[in-house]
């Protein structure tokens, strides 16, 4: 992710949030926390959601906030990649 945001001239902070506990999977607290987690850091204007396992295949992926929500990932390859 660091050479794709820094050739689009972003800045930007990365933040992993990981769930360590046995519960069941739930993404949107993971989402909630996370937001919460970088709230604490800075009052950032832009939050961007990413799997870690789903990287942008080319620098055409503009990664920026609009004045609505956009879907960055609306089509992907997931079946075998290499």
């Amino acid at each position: 992710m660091h050479p794709f945001l820094r050739h689009q001239r972003r800045r930007y902070t990365i933040f992993v949030i990981e769930q360590l506990t046995p519960e069941e999977f739930n993404r949107g607290a993971l989402l909630n926390i996370g937001v919460r987690k970088a709230a604490k850091v800075a009052a950032y204007s832009c939050s961007i959601f990413h799997d870690v396992d789903l990287l942008p295949e080319d620098d055409k992926m503009i990664y920026g906030c609009e004045d609505h929500p956009v879907h960055l990932s609306a089509k992907s390859v997931t079946l075998n990649f290499s």
